[in-house]
């Protein structure tokens, strides 16, 4: 079961502990009330008040005893869920570097967000208020129903009943009315990202269509949270009925033993508080269980769901440098039969290969839409494809680290982020032992030296959220610029002359091409420009 491997983040002992003070909480204090009952109603006698001193020392030890024990519960239970919450955050952030981001899109990232934000808490209540509570109640009830089988018999199975009716209705009811909570908390998400993605456009154009969307996505998930909200107070509803009709049975059971002299009227005093109080915490066992089932469905969500889309298996005779075509051996980057889609029957990438050796210089052009940026993204790893394989000096990505590819590519993306921070922060978030005169070295071969020299704090001036401060075409060469001051074998530069001028963009070019050189290092441009493709040594069109 999917909560089995939920418990496995809690050691046997840490739960078997947690249990027993749980435990000890609630019979101290059902026995506080007990004791309570026993005193008042032997009271009630006149008896000497020596006679009394039992139950006023039982009633002082319940009421000591029920606090240590509730703080120790609290204590021990919410130190235990917050230690599984560390173990769930860290295999989710593991998991979300692996496979964010997410080629189904936005909706799908939605629902991701919501299993790292909602679904990670819903794991965390699992153990204080799915597990312990069922279990602690359900031990009690097992021994008070020893007790009344004493003296009423088989009528003492009723309680044990009800503690299964009670579990039972309650997870039929939540089967039956839960709301997709993930999908649609997940749509709205998603919504709320893209219209905060685009709120400058809309400021422009308008929100209310925006804000109509946003709402609709709220009213729907509003509305399930209600129709499962008003299903859970019918069934709550039947289930105190229930139990109030089983206490007055028992109850009235109870009587005719006190008229055979098998137990006194102050034992029935102590039997009618004890069993009031037992079905107090009878009342817990509905959203108990409705925790259970919301932390099993989050289970299943969280440790089944978004994996990340493998690539088909590579034989291990194709993996090996030497059965590489002889030609191949040698390549700084082989692509071998890629075929990719982000979608089943949306192929975009089919039966792709190309070589690029040390000092080829390449250009990869095609129409918008045909796939330039996404062969990047494979390039650098970002996802594997369906079908083939990448191989960097002779080696398959598959055997390659994150570190491998990235200390042999060089890379900043078009539509990449930049911080928020300074210039020179940048860099160096980037590229962490990058020098000062690397880095204007680096402005200056992207055609930006001047602006930034031009700047009242010059490396230290503040680019603004994701660089709002700069012009697009700024914007632009400031990420090639970061990506050329890593000296990497292989530089890969996605539109680099996009927003440039003719003579703005020659001149990046034959700095870059001088660079590249001087260097030893290899070019890839990813474009759409024609005019550039003329300098390079090799050019794959899409």
């Amino acid at each position: 079961m999917k909560l089995l491997r939920l418990l496995t983040l809690a050691s046997p002992l840490e739960l078997l502990i947690v249990l027993l003070v749980s435990l000890l909480a609630m019979a101290t204090g059902i026995g506080l009330l007990a004791a309570s009952a026993w005193l008042i109603a032997s009271a009630a006698l006149m008896p000497p008040l020596y006679t009394l001193a039992i139950g006023i020392t039982a009633v002082r030890a319940c009421g000591i005893f029920r606090a240590v024990f509730r703080y120790g519960e609290r204590y021990l239970s919410h130190r235990l869920a917050f230690h599984a919450l560390t173990k769930i955050h860290v295999s989710l952030y593991e998991k979300a570097a692996a496979i964010l981001p997410l080629r189904t899109g936005p909706a799908k990232q939605g629902e991701f967000l919501h299993d790292l934000l909602t679904g990670a808490d819903e794991l965390r209540d699992f153990f204080v208020r799915a597990l312990l509570p069922p279990m602690a109640t359900g031990l009690l009830t097992l021994f008070i129903t020893y007790l009344l089988a004493k003296i009423i018999g088989p009528l003492s199975l009723l309680l044990p009943l009800l503690f299964a009716a009670r579990l039972c209705l309650s997870v039929w009811s939540w089967q039956k009315s839960r709301p997709d909570s993930r999908r649609l908390d997940g749509a709205y998400r998603s919504t709320l990202m893209d219209i905060t993605a685009g709120s400058d456009e809309l400021r422009c154009a308008g929100t209310d269509s925006a804000l109509a969307l946003l709402k609709e996505t709220a009213a729907g998930k509003l509305q399930a949270d209600k129709k499962s909200q008003f299903a859970s107070d019918k069934s709550d509803t039947f289930l105190s009925i229930l139990d109030a009709l089983i206490f007055l049975l028992l109850i009235a059971s109870l009587i005719p033993a006190v008229r055979a002299s098998r137990i006194s009227g102050i034992d029935l005093a102590v039997y009618f508080l004890v069993l009031q109080t037992l079905l107090l915490e009878f009342r817990t066992l509905p959203e108990a269980m409705r925790q259970a089932c919301r932390s099993h469905s989050a289970t299943g969500s969280l440790w089944t769901e978004q994996k990340p889309h493998a690539a088909k298996p590579v034989p291990q005779k194709q993996i090996s440098a030497a059965s590489l075509p002889g030609n191949s051996r040698d390549d700084l980057l082989f692509a071998d039969n890629l075929s990719f889609s982000y979608r089943q029957g949306q192929e975009l990438l089919s039966h792709l290969s190309f070589h690029i050796k040390q000092g080829q210089h390449t250009a990869i052009v095609g129409a918008s839409g045909a796939g330039k940026t996404t062969l990047s993204e494979l390039i650098l790893g970002v996802w594997p494809p369906d079908e083939g394989c990448f191989y960097l000096k002779g080696t398959a990505y598959e055997h390659l680290t994150v570190k491998d590819i990235r200390e042999n590519i060089s890379a900043m993306p078009q539509g990449s982020v930049l911080f928020a921070k300074s210039i020179r922060e940048n860099f160096q978030l980037f590229c962490p032992e990058v020098s000062e005169a690397a880095i204007w070295q680096a402005l200056a071969d992207a055609q930006l030296a001047k602006v930034v020299n031009a700047m009242p704090q010059g490396l230290d001036t503040c680019l603004g959220s994701d660089a709002c401060f700069l012009s697009g075409g700024q914007r632009n060469r400031l990420l090639t610029a970061i990506a050329i001051a890593r000296p990497t074998p292989l530089i890969l530069l996605d539109e680099p002359t996009c927003g440039l001028d003719k003579k703005t963009a020659a001149d990046l070019m034959q700095a870059l091409f001088a660079r590249v050189r001087e260097k030893g290092q290899t070019l890839l441009v990813i474009t759409h420009d024609e005019e550039i493709t003329k300098e390079f040594a090799q050019v794959i069109r899409l």
